[in-house]
């Protein structure tokens, strides 16, 4: 990732879509968590959750990395991914998991609906897009306990993601149409495994291709859009 040091606000400010910056929007959404970060860290990846277990709807997002790192886990409105690299470069993308299958690590939002909170101008880096989201959490009054799930759809100039797969592989993409989606927390970042040193977990998936992963670094053109969970639960998608 790159490190620019403190974004100006001036350069990246979050543009609003022409309502109150807190109105219809909530600091806390609920989020099941399966883990068990000691297991992992002896380098045990076997199943904390199996997929026979798991409650999706057509608004769940979530990550993870798969059983014994077999595959890379991301969902977007319902719809799971599980990339894992395959020969010569491909890229294998199941949608369909077998409900024995699991995952080692799996966090998931299931908003009764999402919101357009506004456009987001350009986002040049990683920093740049924890930056943003930290001023979106402090307009909206969060404080220290937010845990807030988030949808940006835009256009990624470039970008470099990843899978932690068995080998691993990390990609860079060029010109595509992309969603990230994640969780921004402050207070419990190990339970949500929010990257080292940031307040947020981001995944995306490349809609034009159906690929899917753990986002790393990013050059996000203007306007993409950017949606949080709508506390009335009426739906701006």
């Amino acid at each position: 990732m790159k490190s620019r040091g403190i974004p100006l606000a001036l350069g990246i400010s979050l543009l609003l879509s022409g309502q109150a910056l807190a109105a219809g929007f909530s600091c806390v959404a609920p989020v099941q968590s399966f883990s068990n970060r000691e297991k992992m860290s002896a380098g045990d990846f076997s199943a904390n959750v199996l997929w026979k277990d798991v409650k999706l709807t057509r608004n769940s997002i979530g990550y993870g990395p798969g059983a014994d790192r077999q595959y890379e886990l991301t969902i977007l409105d319902g719809q799971v991914y599980m990339a894992r690299p395959g020969k010569d470069g491909e890229i294998r993308v199941r949608n369909n998991p077998k409900p024995n299958e699991g995952a080692a690590m799996l966090q998931i939002a299931s908003p009764s609906a999402w919101g357009l909170y506004g456009e987001l101008s350009e986002i040049q880096s990683f920093d740049d897009l924890n930056f943003e989201l930290d001023m979106v959490a402090d307009d909206l009054g969060c404080g220290e306990d937010v845990l807030l799930p988030f949808k940006i759809s835009g256009h990624a100039r470039s970008l470099t993601w990843s899978m932690d797969t068995h080998p691993p592989r990390v990609v860079t993409s060029r010109d595509q149409d992309v969603v990230i989606l994640g969780l921004y927390n402050r207070n419990q970042k190990s339970k949500y495994f929010m990257v080292k040193g940031y307040n947020l977990h981001p995944h995306v998936v490349l809609t034009g291709k159906g690929w899917a992963g753990h986002l790393r670094d990013l050059d996000l053109a203007p306007g993409a859009r950017l949606y949080l969970p709508a506390e009335d639960g009426k739906s701006s998608q």
